[in-house]
């Protein structure tokens, strides 16, 4: 990825014009100052490697957003637009000097339940949207982690436990208003611009900003209720443990979604094979997947029934809050898992043990394997969205956080050693593909987008984005 830095005069001069250009109720500040908090721009999840700005803009309108990209590329200064500051790709380092486009006053949620619809501003994130739905007796297919940007999370495909039940969250998807690299500001749809919509699912950060989403939402299933099973393992439990997963891999009902994970337990100061489990169905069904994971002796358990609005904040002992803790050291490997080789994982245990043993700095480091029924998913052609993985069996990430810059070398080295060997056993024809949003960033254009959805892709882009100024995030064209 080429490195783009700001060739305006300065970023007084940028400030000038935008704060004379936008409407009032926006706002502009330097990225150095001291007000960024008091203008309550979006921390960035993950501070490494991280693009740098000379200014924020907090556009307070559609013509605002408008008005910030037409002069940006007429000034040649690179931007991203920020949703919820999540994303995991180290391809947004090249953005040098530019400005962010922050999305904070895009945050309005409106929901007709008499028509199953919910539309959304580009800043709303996962948590906002769980009260109001709630109330009207609604859910949606979300992500696992509250603090990502509900539009962000769609735009790449949108998988999560409640995936199974309703499909990919791009699926709920219904229409779009767009800021395009073309300078318009359009409404995407089946109906109007559907080839940019057929893009923006799948693909969507390579053709504009997304101010608006409007989604399909559904009636609560189970009274909004589902069944967790959280569950922590001796290391020494291992191949116990996978060959449940195994079994139950085999069988997956459309309710039920698993996570296996390796990690480092700060309780036991060991590594431990964690499992957690939704079914999003009654009680009783449930605890038959449940009970083979509690007959094999966890070190710790938690199995309760939670509504869809605190699912995820709830699920996994509570680690949302740690995850959604903005401002840390982060890397993220992702893969897409066609096969489940029980002999791979048991390996790995073994080898993030002495991982740890080794880096006891990466401790807060882990594997985390997410299993999400895909027979829902795979009922829409895989030509009717750009989004290329709907057989995946699942999607498996490493995580790292780490204190400084040889922490990251080692975690690096780590990471693309078992990504290698997952997919040695795990990936289709040995070949590396990833959830967009789940990619690290050095995995190429193929593996994001695959070979067959490239020829549409590239020419939706000359079409809403000629001058390619979306290049920043896992681009199309570099």
């Amino acid at each position: 990825m080429e490195s783009a830095t700001s060739a305006c005069e300065s970023p007084s001069a940028a400030y000038d014009y935008l704060k004379s250009n936008l409407s009032p109720a926006s706002q502009v500040v330097f990225a150095n100052g001291t007000n960024l908090t008091d203008a309550a721009i979006t921390q960035r999840w993950n501070a490494f490697d991280a693009p740098s700005y000379i200014l924020y803009a907090k556009p307070a309108s559609n013509d605002d957003v408008k008005k910030i990209v037409d002069y940006t590329t007429e000034q040649n200064i690179p931007f991203l637009a920020i949703g919820g500051g999540s994303g995991y790709t180290n391809t947004t380092a090249a953005v040098k000097g530019g400005i962010g486009i922050d999305l904070g006053f895009f945050r309005d949620i409106s929901v007709d339940a008499a028509n199953n619809r919910m539309t959304v501003g580009g800043g709303v994130i996962t948590g906002d949207i769980f009260d109001p739905l709630s109330a009207a007796g609604k859910e949606l297919q979300t992500g696992s982690c509250s603090c990502v940007g509900i539009v962000g999370a769609t735009l790449g495909g949108g998988v999560g436990p409640y995936q199974g039940i309703h499909g990919l969250l791009l699926d709920a998807l219904e229409s779009v208003t767009v800021v395009t690299g073309s300078g318009e500001i359009v409404t995407a749809s089946e109906a109007e611009n559907s080839d940019l919509f057929w893009g923006l699912r799948g693909a969507g950060h390579n053709f504009g900003i997304v101010t608006s989403a409007t989604y399909r939402v559904h009636d609560q299933t189970n009274n909004g209720m589902a069944l967790n099973g959280d569950f922590v393992f001796p290391a020494s439990a291992k191949e116990t443990i996978f060959n449940l997963v195994k079994t139950t891999e085999k069988n997956q009902p459309d309710e039920l979604s698993m996570f296996p994970s390796i990690m480092f337990d700060m309780q036991t100061q060991a590594t431990v094979v964690m499992m957690s489990l939704i079914y999003v169905g009654p009680e009783e069904k449930g605890m038959a997947f449940m009970q083979p994971f509690i007959d094999s002796s966890p070190l710790r358990q938690n199995v309760s029934m939670i509504p869809w609005s605190k699912l995820i904040k709830e699920n996994r002992f509570g680690a949302d809050t740690f995850a959604c803790m903005k401002g840390g050291n982060h890397a993220v490997y992702g893969l897409n898992v066609d096969n489940f080789d029980v002999a791979t994982y048991v390996d790995l245990v073994d080898q993030f043990d002495a991982f740890y043993a080794k880096n006891p700095s990466l401790a807060v480091s882990l594997l985390v394997l997410e299993l999400f029924p895909n027979a829902v998913t795979k009922r829409v052609p895989d030509a009717a969205t750009a989004y290329p993985y709907r057989g995946s069996l699942g999607h498996m990430f490493l995580s790292f956080v780490f204190p400084d810059e040889a922490s990251a070398a080692v975690a690096e080295q780590f990471a693309l050693a078992t990504r290698e060997k997952l997919v040695a056993t795990g990936s289709k024809g040995k070949q590396l593909t990833v959830y967009v949003n789940y990619a690290h960033g050095d995995e190429g254009r193929v593996a994001w987008y695959s070979e067959r959805k490239l020829p549409k892709l590239l020419a939706l882009k000359s079409r809403w984005d000629p001058k390619n100024l979306f290049k920043w995030t896992n681009a199309l064209v570099q």
